[in-house]
């Protein structure tokens, strides 16, 4: 048997080697302790900025409200405020507040109606006036009287400067058509139709400059004046022998003839043109004595509508002057001058009405 003495040390030994394993388990988790309470008071220390930050912005911008309020509330004891305050109340508009819904045809339903027939009226009168521009072409072209340059510079200036106008009156009334038959309004196309209705208008002071001389001197006939008071041959006529048998002279006859035939076809077709603005201008004069009735709150707009009617009133007279002499075989001279006192008439109202009209309608572009 062993001693008592023995197998206490056996056990001490073996409890000794017990501590010995034990020992380093107890670092480790001393370490890890010391670790986590390092984060936490991390955690705590960045809350705590965090928070005092909070508090000195929120105190900061109490503090700059506080002296908004305060300014706020003193500004009326600021030296010279009620001067300002009088001059301010003094200031009057230079235009009335637009309402946007009112660009907009379908907000105004009583209006709706004129508009529509002033956008048919403006698409008949681009018709018509292509209509124009291509017999003043053929007259420019192969009109005994009117061509160039074979007849008169009168002649030849009158048919030049009427096409013009014609292509100028053409682009007017398109863009006008562009508004109206639109759904709002269209200042952008108001624009373009007042400056092209200023150039047709200078182009029918230019056209009536060249005509009237013919037409309203009554000494003489206007196609005397117009034309040439020599005969001239056509330049292949020249190549005809002077012995030229009968068969000859008898396809000339026959040539003159189916000019004279062409020619009285423009005519008709002038005529209808003619037939077709004088109504036209009948229904817009109506339109424009309805739209000066409410504009003339405004001078300016009471201006361009009293000119715009006079220049209707005298398109008529011109138109209807022209279809009398067009309308029936052979020129009538007093309808020709009438029709030329009549143009201009109208150019000199209506050319300064699109001038005025053009600083309201292209000043929002």
């Amino acid at each position: 048997m062993a001693s008592p003495t023995s197998r206490d040390a056996v056990v001490d030994y073996e409890g000794l080697g017990l501590l010995q394993q034990a020992q380093p388990v107890a670092r480790s988790s001393r370490k890890w302790y010391f670790v986590g309470a390092g984060l936490a008071l991390l955690g705590v220390v960045g809350v705590a900025a965090k928070a005092t930050s909070s508090g000195a912005a929120l105190f900061s911008s109490s503090a700059t409200t506080k002296g908004t309020i305060q300014a706020a509330e003193t500004w009326e004891e600021l030296p010279g405020i009620d001067k300002v305050i009088r001059k301010a109340q003094s200031l009057k508009q230079d235009k009335p507040m637009r309402n946007l819904q009112d660009l907009f045809y379908d907000s105004q339903p009583e209006e709706l109606p004129w508009i529509r027939t002033e956008c048919v009226i403006d698409t008949v009168q681009a018709a018509a006036y292509l209509g124009q521009a291509v017999v003043f072409l053929y007259k420019a072209i192969d009109y005994d009287g009117l061509e160039c340059p074979n007849n008169s510079p009168v002649g030849c200036a009158a048919s030049v400067a009427g096409f013009i106008t014609s292509i100028s009156w053409i682009a007017s009334y398109l863009s006008f058509a562009a508004n109206a038959c639109g759904q709002a309004v269209n200042n952008g196309a108001l624009c373009a139709g007042d400056f092209t209705a200023l150039m047709a208008n200078f182009g029918e002071i230019a056209t009536v400059g060249a005509a009237a001389r013919a037409d309203c001197d009554f000494g003489k006939n206007a196609l005397q004046i117009l034309t040439r008071t020599e005969t001239i041959s056509p330049p292949w006529k020249e190549f005809v022998p002077a012995g030229a048998s009968p068969a000859v002279d008898k396809a000339l006859k026959i040539k003159g003839h189916k000019d004279q035939q062409c020619n009285r076809d423009y005519d008709i077709v002038q005529c209808a043109v003619d037939v077709t603005n004088s109504a036209s201008y009948i229904v817009r004069v109506i339109l424009q004595i309805r739209a000066a009735g409410s504009a003339c709150a405004d001078p300016k707009s009471c201006a361009v509508g009293i000119m715009n009617i006079i220049s209707s009133f005298a398109w008529i007279s011109q138109f209807t002057a022209l279809a009398v002499s067009d309308c029936q075989v052979g020129a009538d001279q007093k309808a020709l001058c009438t029709a030329d006192i009549s143009d201009m008439v109208a150019a000199l109202t209506n050319g300064p009405a699109a001038g005025i009209a053009s600083t309201s309608d292209c000043a929002d572009l």
